[in-house]
């Protein structure tokens, strides 16, 4: 796996960075397995569109940060300018505000009224407040926002890691597709040889080239001819097809060895055991027990009350006439909304405080309150029920993996067995035809079965490694994801 996790890290880093293969053009040989993929891999627009998406949620979640982090906002406000037969007269409002979501919506403001005329400036009702929320859920609903705009960011690095596998097997589906080909040829060619052994013994028995039974013999061979050339026309386009998928333009044709067109390079590695991976980390299971986790803090943000207070000081202020120290409370209980503030004066002529008081109610509010309770119990249940589905998911994935690394080990087992046999036979049967003792068709017969099974063992090593992707794709690709 350290060799396969290397080639996967080195194509994300390609992606990244912008790096594409170029066409190459090949008539000589061909580039080796692991630099096919790769340029594969690289020349990808999916993967390259998923790389971006991967830089942009990156993007979104700096800007999230800057949301939910300190914030100050300087204003002139409304500045009005009266022009007069005594010269101009300036009046602006301007404030200074500041806030800090993280610390209870922890919020400060300086503001004031300017009034300047030509002979004289006036500034009157300076304030400074603080305000806080004393019950709110201001805290969680910022952490909620980060935490969403954060998992944005992992996704899609998840994606594009899971994205790489996939693109790294599809390749392999195809590699695998042009194999069978140039086997499904080769036992065409096993068959040529067969009945061009018929065909020889019945000119060696003396049937006329008119007789019915020398014309069969005759006409298997042409056909079979036939059925060759016309498949290797076909494997000559889908290999340039697919070479060309990888950025590499070659040049082949009817007299290509066939075996030169099988990679002697593709390592399977080990095949992986889907217990060794944490249940916790199957893609189902982890994404499910997020949506209850990042569901249940939005449904305990929705509180029917909350309270929050102010204090502060007016210089001058105008609904007194003096200096007032201020404070205020409003809060909310389901659809009743209260307020109360008061400005109790410091010196001036009077000492009687200015008090405000406000209230607001919507009835309607406490009988959907009363629906949303409702509604986030019946979503909690479906949320519970999507972590059983994908724990039962698991269970039967692991089942259906283990069988299939079965199937894929006896397979494996099988073929080493049958390779053995068939290159003791081909040597066998080169001696003999050196010697006189066997005849070309029978001689071809035999290495046309081993370079079957020699087909066989490369395209097992292709399923071992498709199979190694769906296992890693199935769970969080930790080691995947890309740091920025």
């Amino acid at each position: 796996m350290g060799k396969r996790k290397l080639l996967i890290i080195t194509a994300m880093c390609a992606l990244f960075s912008g790096i594409f293969a170029e066409t190459v053009s090949d008539t000589v040989s061909l580039p080796d397995t692991t630099q096919l993929l790769l340029s594969y891999i690289e020349n990808d627009s999916e993967l390259k569109n998923l790389a971006i998406a991967a830089k942009k949620a990156q993007l979104s979640y700096d800007s999230t940060k800057i949301d939910k982090g300190f914030d100050i906002t300087l204003a002139s406000g409304n500045v009005t300018i009266k022009l007069t037969e005594d010269g101009s007269n300036i009046s602006a409002k301007p404030s200074l505000k500041a806030k800090l979501p993280q610390a209870s919506n922890l919020s400060a403001e300086v503001q004031t009224s300017v009034n300047s005329t030509q002979d004289d400036t006036k500034v009157s009702d300076t304030s400074v407040s603080l305000g806080v929320d004393i019950i709110s859920t201001s805290n969680l609903s910022n952490k909620i926002s980060l935490l969403k705009a954060e998992r944005s960011v992992i996704e899609a690095e998840r994606k594009l890691g899971k994205s790489v596998l996939s693109a790294e097997k599809d390749f392999y589906t195809q590699l695998k597709q042009l194999l069978n080909s140039i086997n499904s040829i080769m036992s065409k060619q096993e068959q040529l040889y067969s009945d061009k052994i018929d065909f020889e013994s019945v000119k060696v028995q003396g049937y006329s080239k008119t007789s019915s039974t020398y014309r069969k013999a005759e006409l298997k061979v042409i056909t079979n001819e036939h059925e060759i050339e016309s498949s290797l026309h076909t494997l000559i386009h889908d290999c340039v097809v697919f070479y060309k998928k990888c950025g590499y333009d070659i040049q082949i044709d009817e007299n290509t060895d066939l075996m030169s067109l099988v990679p002697s390079d593709i390592e399977a590695g080990t095949p992986l055991n889907i217990l060794d991976f944490e249940k916790e980390n199957y893609s189902s299971i982890e994404s499910a027990k997020w949506t209850y986790k990042i569901n249940s803090m939005e449904r305990s943000t929705n509180k029917s009350y909350s309270l929050s207070a102010s204090a502060g000081y007016t210089i001058d202020n105008s609904t007194t006439k003096s200096d007032t120290v201020d404070a205020g409370l409003s809060g909310t209980i389901g659809g009743l909304s209260l307020g109360a503030g008061v400005s109790m004066p410091v010196g001036g002529e009077s000492n009687y405080p200015a008090i405000t008081l406000s209230m607001s109610l919507t009835p309607n509010t406490f009988r959907k309150n009363s629906i949303s309770k409702k509604q986030d119990a019946l979503t909690e249940e479906q949320e519970l029920l999507a972590i059983e589905t994908a724990e039962t998911e698991y269970e039967t994935k692991v089942v259906e993996t283990q069988q299939k690394l079965d199937s894929l080990l006896w397979e494996q087992k099988t073929i080493e067995q049958n390779l053995l046999m068939y290159e003791e036979l081909e040597k066998d049967m080169a001696s003999m035809y050196k010697q006189g003792f066997t005849s070309e068709s029978e001689y071809l017969s035999a290495k046309t079965n081993l370079n079957s099974y020699i087909l066989k063992k490369v395209m097992n090593q292709i399923e071992l490694i498709m199979y190694n992707d769906d296992v890693v794709m199935n769970f969080i690709p930790n080691d995947l994801e890309v740091t920025q």
